[in-house]
């Protein structure tokens, strides 16, 4: 039992360093160099490592950085599994804008507001992508032509509420 425990202490320890050497050439813009770490991160890190979801994500936004689409399945699966870290939920917006998502987009910031609703990034995203009104006649969509005039009517800039 002492031996598997010291097993597994091993691999968290060698894992995080991996990752920290992955964030540390993710920061300069060498996304290869970071995906080649944060996968080894991911491997070394066992299926038990709290962790690992965090490691997964890294790996798929760099390598999506680098022009490889696969990373967005890599960062949708890890934010499909995550329960502490919002910061993977961060990863799968980032990557999700890359591809021009913005509703899955949106839908990640929520589902990572809902396991740290102050979270800097997430927030900061939101604001970048800003918050739609809801549509004047739900039960329609959004782009329906009846829905899109009506909004078009009632919508009246910032700018106008001042005079």
């Amino acid at each position: 039992m002492k031996a598997q425990q010291a097993d597994r202490s091993a691999r968290a320890t060698a894992a995080r360093a991996e990752y920290q050497l992955g964030l540390n050439f993710f920061r300069r813009k060498q996304w290869k160099t970071a995906a080649r770490h944060f996968g080894l991160a991911e491997q070394k890190a066992g299926r038990h490592d709290i962790h690992r979801n965090l490691y997964m994500s890294y790996h798929g936004l760099s390598l999506l950085y680098s022009g490889d689409v696969s990373g967005l399945n890599l960062c949708r699966h890890a934010a499909a599994h995550e329960t502490i870290e919002a910061t993977v939920c961060q990863n799968l917006v980032l990557a999700e804008i890359r591809f021009h998502h913005r509703k899955r987009a949106c839908d990640a910031i929520a589902l990572g507001l809902g396991i740290d609703p102050a979270h800097r990034g997430l927030l900061k995203l939101r604001r970048k992508l800003g918050v739609r009104r809801r549509p004047c006649i739900p039960f329609l969509r959004r782009e329906n032509l009846l829905n899109k005039w009506l909004g078009k009517a009632t919508y009246r800039p910032a700018r106008m509420h001042s005079r």
